[in-house]
């Protein structure tokens, strides 16, 4: 019987059709997930219109209505009132006494000095009565004085009490006495030589010489008629403001200014001018803000000259790129059949079949053109390829000239394009670009915030 051949026939295996679906899902997680994960971020930034300001700087001295005072004695001074505190008049200022140790035991338990429940009621109904006669703003600023005035004066008997205490429990005879203010005002404990300057006496040897001054908050012994303290009487004071003739030009004629003193908020006030010997000054008249610089004399005023308005760009977005500077003679047009007119350079190019040079038209895209130059991409030609005018007039030249231009990439189509900038001010963080300029930037325009992540051409979103 013959025998019979068998054969195995491969079964075809069948698509499972979850697993083509879950394969999907995961190319599709990969493109959406990683690939923009993986890609730096491009932060955008609208170009909105700007303006900014040049400033200059000079030395300002600060004159104000002051007064200096002295001991009448010598010994140790005990301060009741911190740099700054606006005093009444008859307030008790400081005392002044020849021994140390009655002071450093009055310290110790002033935290123990504290109002009655029945002195409390009474600056309670003290409080309600004065602010019940105020009517304005002005008026709630004067009943506030009062109010801090009656408190002080109740502390300061205590303390009075506390201090005679100490003397007789302890035996100690402090030969001290109580000073008084004279004047309403706030007190500084900055003291120089400027006290009596005004607008009518200074001079120049002010604004040259080193400068002194001495802080007599202390615990040092003073001597009799040592300065201790000095009160500032006034709101209005004056910053006078020694100018060189270029900013002289620029601000006279003005009657108020904007300025800036040592770098703080801007500020506007009246100015007039005066001349002593070849110098002109500015004088600025203030109101305000006078017990912000109590302790200062000199200061440095920034004037406000000149207002620019433009493009404002973040200098992180700014980046330069190379450029061939050609002039605009080697430059033709060459009209095409169907009518169409490109603009072009002669490039001497080398024929890859024959091995020989020839000049022949390629299309160049100028960028920008300036004073009889235009400016192209260096990606457009190669640094070692010749150039001709178009009438071969004269010798082909090798150019090899490359210039910087500084710019920021645009972004309003989805991808970076490189666009000028013309600065026409730089501040801190920012710089004023002029606006409408040929291959610039518009208002409104959307750039790369930081230019250093920025491939030019690459797609953004």
């Amino acid at each position: 019987m013959a025998r019979q051949k068998t054969t195995k026939i491969k079964q075809r295996r069948e698509i499972n059709i979850g697993v083509v679906i879950f394969l999907f899902v995961l190319v599709y997680l990969v493109i959406n997930v990683y690939v923009p994960l993986s890609k730096t971020e491009i932060s955008i930034y609208e170009v909105p219109p700007g303006r900014l300001y040049t400033k200059d700087s000079f030395k300002g001295l600060i004159v104000r209505e002051e007064s200096v005072y002295r001991t009448p004695s010598s010994g140790y001074i005990n301060y009741y009132f911190k740099e700054g505190d606006k005093i009444c008049k008859n307030e008790s200022v400081y005392s002044v006494g020849t021994d140390k140790t009655v002071y450093e035991r009055l310290n110790s338990e002033k935290t123990g000095i504290k109002l009655s429940a029945e002195e409390t009621a009474e600056l309670k109904d003290y409080i309600n009565e004065t602010y019940s006669k105020a009517s304005d703003f002005k008026d709630y600023s004067v009943v506030h004085d009062e109010i801090l005035q009656y408190y002080r004066r109740t502390m300061d008997n205590k303390v009075m009490i506390k201090l005679n205490e100490i003397i007789a429990g302890t035996g100690l005879n402090a030969g001290f006495s109580i000073v008084d203010s004279e004047r309403s005002g706030i007190i500084s404990y900055h003291i120089d030589n400027y006290s009596n300057v005004n607008t009518t006496n200074f001079n120049n040897s002010m604004f040259e010489d080193k400068y002194a001054s001495e802080y007599t908050y202390k615990t040092d012994m003073f001597e009799a008629g040592s300065a201790v303290y000095k009160l500032i009487t006034s709101d209005e004071w004056n910053i006078i403001v020694k100018l060189s003739d270029e900013m002289y030009s620029k601000l006279q004629g003005k009657t108020r200014v904007s300025f800036t003193i040592d770098s703080s908020q801007n500020l506007t006030a009246p100015v007039s001018f005066m001349k002593a010997g070849n110098v002109y000054y500015a004088v600025i008249s203030m109101n305000h803000y006078v017990a912000n610089y109590i302790g200062e004399r000199f200061v440095k005023i920034s004037f406000d000259t000149e207002e620019n308005t433009g493009l404002k760009i973040p200098v992180s977005a700014l980046a330069y790129k190379d450029y061939y500077r050609i002039p605009s003679s080697y430059f033709m047009t060459y009209k095409n059949e169907d009518g169409t007119v490109k603009t072009g350079l002669m490039i001497e190019r080398t024929d890859e079949r024959s091995g020989e040079k020839n000049y022949g038209f390629f299309e160049t895209k100028i960028f920008w053109t300036d004073q009889g130059y235009n400016y192209v991409s260096t990606d457009l030609i190669s640094s070692g390829e010749y150039i001709s005018k178009p009438d071969r007039s004269e010798s082909s030249m090798l150019y090899l000239f490359i210039v910087k231009l500084e710019g920021a990439y645009n972004i309003n189509n989805g991808y970076a394009v490189f666009k000028r900038v013309e600065r026409l001010e730089t501040g801190n963080e920012y710089v004023l670009a002029k606006k409408n300029t040929v291959s610039g930037l518009a208002a409104y325009d959307h750039i790369a915030l930081n230019a250093g992540n920025v491939v030019e051409g690459a797609v953004i979103y």
